[in-house]
């Protein structure tokens, strides 16, 4: 069959691409708004695999309603550990999420606000017609007057606006038994974590363990996660691990790149909200999603798509100066990460959010 063929399978105000964090935050907020909204996301279930760490600030309570299921357990501290075997503790309170849970209670909160949502549903390709989308082995036209993009770091939606693939670090995480609760997270820098670090983030009776590097490095963490593991044996007296899970994937790292462009908005991963030195994203993705909905539906009312750039303004006015401070921070860290003069522990204190040293940058500019 070829495209003009195509049946149409519904006219919407706006069509989400994308059923995470970001997409259901959008899709709630444009159909509490009273517009007519199809979420589409090409996985079978929401939420799975989880491909993230789990650790948000306890700030995003304040930006987003969700169960106390949710919630695996509480975080006070983050305990960040140099290789000179000195170890640094801030406050750092935050919850454990259980991701698989969070990302279906937003679906569902989007769903019950008026929203349509339709899973194993691929985006594959946007022109005049509209949004071409396969599922169910049809292929059929989605008719949208502003397309919104949260299908995560590779972006269908995000390459149909012309970007280039962004800048990432690849993480590689697995789930372990944990024998003994805690109630911090620990970080763990080393020089092998080419630009990035590992983790140990404890969810109950279980644990993430992660090790995220820089792009050019990704066949090393399988070797690098190895070691870790035996490390943390002796480090958190394990005895052994048991290993219940397995995930990774891509990371934004980059500056903050453009998201409005004609009818097509970009958010959470797809617009590259991930903090580039954390690389923590979900408060962003949350954040973002509800303003990208929300001025969508300003925009259709107003029959004004110019007014779409006004998520642009909203969203660098509320994390976007973090962001740009993260990237410049980023180069710096990866310019030098393997110069032999730089003193290393020097050098991650002045490129982690743990360490005042972080922020002396940002007070002279």
């Amino acid at each position: 069959m070829s495209t003009a063929e195509m049946p149409i399978a519904g006219s919407y105000d706006i069509l989400i691409v994308g059923a995470g964090p970001a997409g259901s935050s959008a899709a709630r907020a444009a159909a509490q708004k009273g517009a007519a909204v199809l979420m589409v996301d090409r996985r079978q279930r929401i939420g799975v695999p989880v491909q993230c760490a789990e650790f948000v600030p306890r700030a995003i309570s304040s930006y987003v309603n969700f169960s106390s299921k949710c919630i695996a357990q509480t975080v006070e501290t983050m305990i960040t550990h140099l290789p000179d075997q000195r170890s640094y503790e801030m406050k750092s309170p935050g919850f454990m999420l259980d991701r698989s849970l969070f990302d279906k209670e937003l679906a569902a909160s989007a769903v019950l606000s008026g929203a349509e949502i339709s899973m194993g549903t691929r985006a594959m390709k946007c022109s005049q017609e509209g949004v071409a989308i396969e599922r169910g082995g049809k292929h059929e036209w989605v008719r949208a007057k502003v397309i919104i993009g949260a299908d995560g770091v590779r972006s269908s939606v995000a390459q149909w606006a012309g970007l280039p693939p962004g800048r990432t670090t690849i993480a590689l995480q697995y789930e372990v038994v944990l024998p003994h609760p805690q109630n911090h997270v620990d970080i763990y820098f080393h020089k092998d974590y080419e630009g990035g670090y590992a983790w140990f983030f404890p969810k109950g009776k279980t644990a993430n363990v992660g090790i995220g590097v820089v792009s050019h490095r990704t066949s090393s963490l399988p070797n690098l996660m190895e070691g870790f593991l035996n490390r943390l044996i002796d480090l958190k007296k394990m005895g052994r691990i048991e290993i219940i899970g397995k995930t990774g994937g891509a990371i934004p790292c980059e500056k903050p790149r453009q998201t409005v462009f004609s009818n097509i908005m970009l958010a959470g991963d797809a617009a590259g909200h991930a903090h580039p030195i954390t690389g923590a994203g979900i408060l962003n993705a949350v954040i973002g999603g509800e303003m990208a909905g929300r001025i969508a539906v300003e925009s259709l009312a107003r029959g004004d798509l110019n007014h779409l750039w006004q998520y642009e303004t909203e969203w660098r006015e509320a994390f976007g100066a973090s962001l740009s401070y993260g990237a410049f921070k980023r180069d710096f860290l990866e310019e030098n990460w393997n110069k032999p003069e730089i003193d290393f522990e020097s050098l991650i204190r002045k490129t982690w959010v743990g360490f005042k040293e972080y922020y002396e940058d940002r007070r002279k500019k």
